[in-house]
């Protein structure tokens, strides 16, 4: 017999998996990429020069790298300068190849009383919108138009563009216009958005409405003033924020600060009121905790917030629209000016005073915003934007206007700028040669002279209203598609429509892109940087600007 012995296996242990930690070593920075680096940060964050000489950002610096050598401000000033060189030479060559661009130009005085004009450029390259600052120039003489059209014809020479300039975009100033348009000859467009400022402002700030009977505004402004005295108490009042900081808080509703007007501008005060709407209920909350305090909207005195603030919504949403400098925008103000008259028509305001300021708002679009309707440049833009085309339009007959206007500018273009030298139609030399040598003994000589006196050539106007009208029959573009991508896609059907949309689709709307450099030129004139040169504010926003 044979006996068996059980022996106790114990399972088999799991193979423990080796795991490696992978430490990933930070590449070095070598001095030329550390000076790049740098030099970013001063032009995209407008930081100052001396920032390199403060011992926090020193000591920083060398914790990254203890062997990259931080220059100094006059070092960096240099590099600026170096840098400057190098992209403003790529942006001419970019340049040399562009056909036609907008210019946007705007004056502002710093808070140290200096004065600056800029000019940003906006062109399309590549089927893609670009906005370069050109320039940003201290004026140090009085601001008469002869010397604004000096200063800018001085930037358009300087970068060799004066010859494909379009249009320029500036405000309604005189003096500007002027200068624009008589001392420089060249087509001056009015800042839309600057248009609708003066528009609303004068609806919401006269003593009476742009009505018949003079209708009184007095209690519009008196609302605001009640408006201003709240606001104003919670900004300058540390126990009146933190109250209605507290009570949003209890109430779980997003914490919202009030927002103070600027007198200069109109949208302030929707923001104003739209805030206050917003936190309505905490303010209820929040004034019995306050032991002195402006007094509280009464009922009717919400009411007719409300009905402002709807009606205001329009002019904002079209203000920011045409304030992008993204995208095409000229060519959306037609359109847009027909939505808002429907937009404005479509509010119910339920207060007196809400439905006086609806009729005057209705009567300053006809007043200051008609004029757009009929205007050349806005609709060839509006015309040859194919989300629009002739839908954009209020009437037909400003839309078969564009039409025209399109059709003759396309008929007197030079085909040679544009078209290759040979079509893809003509006969090959093989073909004309066999041809020339039978016809020599007319076996196709009456044969191709009947031919040629069938075919009379399209006179320039016609083939261009040819184009124009294959355009048209082309599907409408989703509003919210790219134009310039269509163009880019149709630039061999239509070559040179392709370019003319080009033309007009690069010139903004607005000149808001100016007033925009100039918060950020606030930015370098400021305290800290008070002792930046005029030349060294020029580079950095042109640098800033690049994308």
């Amino acid at each position: 017999m044979v006996s068996t012995t059980t022996l106790d296996v114990e399972p088999p242990q799991k193979r423990l998996r080796r795991t490696q930690t992978r430490l990933t070593v930070p590449k070095k920075i070598t001095q030329n990429s550390g000076d790049n680096a740098l030099i970013n940060l001063i032009v995209k964050d407008l930081q100052p020069f001396q920032i390199v000489e403060n011992s926090g950002f020193q000591e920083y610096s060398k914790a990254l790298n203890a062997d990259y050598q931080l220059p100094n401000r006059k070092q960096l000033a240099l590099m600026v300068d170096e840098k400057y060189k190098l992209v403003s030479e790529s942006l001419k060559k970019e340049l040399e190849n562009i056909y036609h661009l907008a210019l946007t130009s705007d004056i502002w005085t710093s808070d140290s009383n200096k004065s600056f004009i800029s000019l940003t450029a906006h062109y399309i390259y590549e089927y893609k919108l670009k906005s370069v600052v050109i320039s940003t120039s201290e004026i140090q003489i009085q601001h008469t138009a002869e010397n604004i059209a000096l200063a800018i014809q001085e930037v358009m020479d300087q970068w060799q563009i004066s010859s494909k300039v379009v249009t320029i975009v500036t405000d309604n100033a005189a003096a500007m216009k002027k200068a624009v348009s008589e001392c420089l000859t060249k087509r001056n467009h009015f800042c839309v958005a600057h248009t609708l400022n003066l528009a609303v402002k004068d609806c919401i700030e006269k003593e009476t409405f742009n009505l018949a009977g003079n209708t009184s505004n007095c209690q519009l402004q008196e609302l605001l003033a009640k408006c201003r005295a709240i606001v104003s108490h919670f900004k300058h009042s540390p126990k009146a924020s933190y109250a209605l900081l507290k009570v949003q808080e209890q109430l779980n509703v997003n914490t919202l600060k009030l927002k103070q007007d600027v007198r200069t501008r109109w949208n302030s005060i929707f923001y104003m009121l739209e805030r206050l709407l917003e936190v309505k209920i905490p303010l209820f909350a929040t004034f019995p905790q306050l032991d002195s305090s402006p007094p509280n909207l009464d009922s009717n005195e919400w009411l007719i917030m409300e009905d402002v603030v709807a009606l205001l919504r329009p002019f904002e949403n079209v203000t920011v629209i045409l304030s992008g400098e993204k995208y095409p925008s000229l060519s959306s103000v037609i359109p847009l000016v027909l939505g808002l008259r429907n937009a404005i028509e479509n509010k119910a305001p339920v207060t007196e005073l809400g439905k006086n300021l609806k009729r005057s708002l209705s009567a300053v679009i006809e007043k200051r915003l008609a004029v757009y309707k009929t205007n050349r440049t806005a609709s060839k833009a509006t015309f040859l934007d194919p989300r629009f085309k002739k839908k954009g339009f209020t009437l037909e007959s400003n839309a078969n206007n564009a039409q025209m206007w399109v059709i003759n500018e396309l008929s007197n273009m030079s085909t040679d700028q544009v078209l290759p030298s040979s079509s893809p139609n003509s006969p090959s030399t093989s073909i004309v040669s066999a041809v020339t040598t039978l016809g020599k003994d007319d076996i196709w000589g009456v044969v191709d002279k009947k031919i040629m006196e069938s075919c009379v050539p399209p006179t320039s106007y016609t083939s261009a209203a040819m184009m124009v009208k294959q355009y048209i029959e082309l599907p409408y573009l989703d509003r919210k598609c790219d134009p310039l991508q269509f163009w880019n896609d149709k630039k061999c059907l239509f070559p040179r429509l392709s370019k003319i949309a080009q033309k007009y689709l690069c010139i903004p709307a607005s000149s808001v892109p100016s007033e925009r450099l100039f918060s950020k030129a606030g930015i370098l004139c400021n305290d800290r940087r008070n002792r930046l040169a005029p030349k060294k504010v020029d580079q950095i926003l042109f640098l800033n600007s690049i994308p």
